[in-house]
């Protein structure tokens, strides 16, 4: 009776495609670092924009003007009612930017508090004196500026190259 045979991988076989898979992962971890530290720049923006959003829905839907906070020292942001003003579930919204990431706008929209702001009426527009524009920067290169929509009711994000999103 012949000897059975066994079907699988050697050890010497999977040592040798271990070494493989992380020479190829040397090689890539730098671009990837890269990419990772862009998404991070985006994802920050597009989480700002997104609570523009919710603070003028949040602003027509409950009928209380609605402040949107920036810190730009700190770098922290939210949204909670203006000064006056309650909600019934009244949830403090607070944010951080994340490490290497920073606000830049135009120093005389800054309050004498520290801090500039958006806010957004129960009708659904813009205060006049709210902030216009400000830009999430990483470094001197890379960065996102997010201004007021040309109609008046909302934030556009626009990256170094200038294309709307």
């Amino acid at each position: 009776m012949p000897p059975a045979r066994r079907e699988g991988f050697t050890l010497i076989e999977l040592i040798a495609v271990m070494a493989v898979l992380a020479t190829v992962l040397a090689l890539a971890a730098p671009t990837l670092s890269g990419f990772i530290r862009g998404r991070a720049l985006q994802e920050e923006a597009r989480r700002f924009l997104a609570l523009s959003r919710y603070g003028r829905s949040q602003a027509v839907s409950c009928s209380v003007p609605m402040e949107l906070w920036i810190d730009p020292e700190s770098g922290d942001y939210g949204l909670s009612p203006v000064a006056g003003y309650e909600l019934e579930d009244d949830k403090p919204i607070e944010w951080s930017l994340k490490d290497g990431l920073s606000f830049e706008m135009d120093p005389q929209a800054v309050r004498s508090e520290g801090r500039a702001a958006i806010v957004f009426q129960p009708d659904g527009s813009i205060a006049p004196d709210s902030l216009d524009r400000l830009t999430i920067r990483r470094g001197e290169e890379e960065a996102f500026e997010i201004r007021q929509a040309a109609d008046g009711l909302g934030y556009i994000i626009q990256d170094r190259e200038q294309k709307s999103r």
